[in-house]
């Protein structure tokens, strides 16, 4: 199948499994254009930066959401994906994102936890993302199960159109909510999530009150 229609961006901070998350996504989604922002020491991406199928840029500013609404000004596909760089998330669920992109979906997110291993998560980050995208479920009206997936497929259009502003980890929820409140179609589809490669940057007890009271700010 052809994707030229879709553009991935993997934002990355010194992952060293940057380089074969971005060659898988190229040979199992052909035609599709992939952007690699990075933040940190350009020599532990393990990328070929001469690879002329992929666009390697350096962030300028700190923080994922930062990343995300830099690289979304150059971006032309009628699709836009994102996909973490430290190989937690499966390269072939972006086939599925995609099409439901294709069939009607506004936002289409990856559901990590139906198919969750203890290892790659522990308990008490996934009751505090339970917790964070229950409560967003609750002052938005939405049916989410993770919320802050870094798994996604958006119709770049759309989503452009929504006036992001969050520059860190709280890009997720901004995407979320913003996208229920414009009225746009909101789909999920269970994932695989892996052990990352690499040291572990997940959420610590005080970024998840920050993304706990993230879900305020858009009353």
């Amino acid at each position: 199948m052809d994707y030229s229609d879709t553009t991935i961006l993997i934002p990355v901070k010194d992952e060293p499994a940057a380089g074969s998350v971005a060659k898988e996504t190229l040979a199992k989604l052909p035609g599709a254009s992939v952007v690699v922002v990075y933040k940190g020491d350009r020599s532990r991406l393990n990328i070929d930066f001469d690879d002329p199928r992929m666009r390697v840029e350096e962030q300028k500013d700190s923080g994922k959401g930062a990343a995300v609404r830099a690289a979304m000004q150059s971006i032309g596909t009628r699709i836009f994906c994102l996909i973490d760089g430290d190989a937690t998330y499966p390269v072939d669920s972006l086939k599925t994102v995609v099409e439901m992109v294709r069939q009607g979906a506004d936002l289409a997110l990856g559901n990590r936890f139906e198919k969750l291993d203890r290892k790659a998560m522990p308990f008490f980050i996934e009751v505090g993302n339970k917790i964070i995208t229950l409560v967003a479920n609750a002052l938005y009206g939405m049916h989410i199960h993770d919320s802050q997936t870094g798994l996604r497929a958006m119709r770049t259009a759309s989503i452009k159109a929504l006036g992001l502003r969050e520059n860190g980890f709280g890009i997720e929820s901004e995407i979320n909510i913003k996208a229920r409140k414009a009225g746009l179609r909101i789909e999920e589809t269970p994932i695989g999530y892996s052990v990352r490669v690499g040291t572990s940057k997940q959420m610590k007890f005080v970024d998840g009150v920050r993304l706990l009271l993230l879900n305020f700010k858009f009353l």
